[in-house]
């Protein structure tokens, strides 16, 4: 089977012959592969750095975004160029080392049960090194919450190095263009049936360069996604709150009611009817968006089906 490594770069030119030369080495063992570098609208040195890289190498295939659009535009714009059978993202600051493309690559052509293999430093046997606590702190966080928002049991969502089989790819309309196309695409896949596998390995500081990430906006966005993966998690919470302060007032009410000591004239009485009848309204629209999101899933799978019926009629 033939191999493409997808690694999305921006103002990487410290990275560039590092990362494409270990990437390589990684890849020796196989006669088939390409390894496709994606500058993202560079204002250093990558995009000439990569060309000098591809001319000593075939193996090699440089694309170029006339601006930066962002990781998952990038990622895109190599899944649509790419023509491997197996297909693999990976950093370009190597934060995860090449050496653990062949584990991800083994374990699809091992078990052609499994069409997704996700490198997980969260899962037991996995590690982190030489990361900033506040990167890391939140990176776990982002983790377990998102994680929760979707059905699968999965340690790590939010990473990129992964290894998918080329018919997943194909199978879905993929849309976004920052790092959330790393969910973007784990939850298309859990939607319409594909079997997911991870598996550990070890996640370590960026060397060289800056990181482009964005913590703020990257956990906003991350948590948004979860709201929209699994909507009850907003609505519950926050109805069940405004329930249950309800009830107290409720309860103190018919205390006072008890004693004797009881104004109706109380706006306490106003607040305890608005909070009950807010809280349920509020549960009421959970469980309507709930129902929305299980629809969003059949529309996957509905669009799953149309392009494999489009790629076979051709």
């Amino acid at each position: 089977m033939k191999i493409s490594v997808i690694v999305p770069m921006f103002n990487e030119e410290l990275n560039v012959q590092r990362t494409l030369s270990e990437i390589n080495n990684a890849l020796n063992d196989y006669s088939d592969f390409e390894i496709i570098a994606v500058d993202d609208g560079s204002t250093d040195k990558t995009f000439s750095l990569l060309n000098e890289f591809r001319a000593k190498n075939s193996h090699i295939i440089v694309l170029k975004h006339k601006t930066n659009y962002g990781m998952g535009k990038a990622i895109r714009t190599g899944f649509e160029e790419s023509d491997g059978d197996i297909i693999i993202t990976i950093d370009a600051d190597l934060s995860y080392r090449a050496l653990n493309i062949p584990v991800l690559v083994s374990e699809l052509e091992n078990d052609i049960s499994i069409d997704i293999v996700v490198g997980s430093q969260y899962m037991e046997g996995g590690d982190v090194k030489n990361v900033p606590f506040n990167r890391l702190f939140i990176s776990k966080v982002a983790n377990k919450f998102i994680g929760y928002s979707m059905t699968e049991n999965l340690n790590t969502v939010t990473g990129v190095l992964r290894a998918y089989r080329r018919e997943v790819l194909e199978s879905m309309e993929i849309e976004s263009n920052g790092t959330k196309i790393n969910l973007e695409i784990l939850s298309k896949a859990i939607a319409t049936g594909f079997k997911i596998k991870e598996v550990p390995v070890v996640l370590e500081g960026r060397e060289l360069g800056e990181s482009k990430i964005k913590i703020k906006s990257k956990t906003i966005s991350h948590v948004l996604f979860s709201f929209y993966e699994k909507p009850m998690i907003l609505f519950g919470v926050i109805g069940l709150f405004m329930l249950l302060i309800g009830i107290i007032s409720g309860i103190y009410l018919f205390y006072q009611y008890f004693l004797g000591t009881l104004d109706p004239t109380r706006p306490l009485m106003i607040f305890m009817v608005l909070m009950i009848i807010s809280g349920i309204q509020i549960l009421i629209f959970g469980f309507i968006a709930t129902q929305i999101s299980l629809l969003k899933r059949e529309i996957f799978i509905v669009q799953k089906e149309n392009k494999l019926l489009r790629k076979r009629l051709k």
